[in-house]
C-alpha cells in the first residue's frame, strides 16, 4: 500500500512542476498567420463564368512568416462533392508546396491576398451539384487550411 502512495505522490509532484516523467518538455505550436477564404463567381467573358477563390492572410505574430507563392505553388484549391455545403476534408502533405520556390515574406502586421481562378475548362470536369471549397496555404511555419464556402456547379451569374 505504501508503494502505491509513493507512486501517486511522485506523479502529483511531477504534475505540479509541469514536467513529464520522462523529462521532455512540451512545446507550443509555432506562430502562424490568420487565414480566411472566399469564393466569387466572375462574369462570363467567353460565355461561361469562372470561379475566383481568394485567401486573405494576416500576420498577427511578432515574427516574419514566408508564404509559398508563384507558378510553382499557386493557391491550393480543392473542390469536394458536398451535398450539405459544410466544411469537409482535412489537410495532408500532398497539398503543400515543395521547398525552394518563390516566397512572399510577411512582416508582423502585414496582410496579403492570394487568388486563383478556376476556369470553365477546369470546372467542366465536375458533375452538377453542390461542392465544398477548401484552400491550403504553405508557410514557413506549416500548412494552413481553411474553408472557402460552397459553390453550386455549373456556375451561373446573376443578370
Amino acid at each position: 500500500m505504501r508503494s502505491v502512495i509513493r507512486v501517486v505522490v511522485a506523479l502529483d509532484l511531477l504534475a505540479c512542476t509541469g514536467n513529464t516523467p520522462t523529462g521532455s518538455m512540451l512545446t507550443l505550436a509555432p506562430p502562424t498567420l490568420s487565414v480566411s477564404a472566399a469564393t466569387h463567381v466572375l462574369p462570363a467573358t467567353n460565355g461561361t463564368p469562372e470561379l475566383r477563390v481568394s485567401a486573405s492572410l494576416r500576420n498577427g505574430t511578432k515574427i516574419r512568416i514566408g508564404v509559398a507563392v508563384g507558378t510553382q505553388c499557386p493557391l491550393f484549391v480543392q473542390l469536394s462533392p458536398d451535398p450539405t455545403g459544410q466544411p469537409a476534408g482535412s489537410l495532408d502533405a500532398s497539398m503543400a508546396c515543395l521547398p525552394g520556390g518563390s516566397v512572399l515574406e510577411l512582416a508582423p502586421g502585414d496582410t496579403a491576398v492570394l487568388t486563383r481562378v478556376l476556369g470553365a475548362d477546369t470546372l467542366a470536369a465536375y458533375a452538377a451539384g453542390l461542392y465544398g471549397v477548401n484552400v491550403a496555404v504553405t508557410t514557413s511555419t506549416g500548412l494552413l487550411g481553411v474553408w472557402a464556402g460552397a459553390v453550386q456547379l455549373p456556375l451561373t451569374t446573376s443578370p
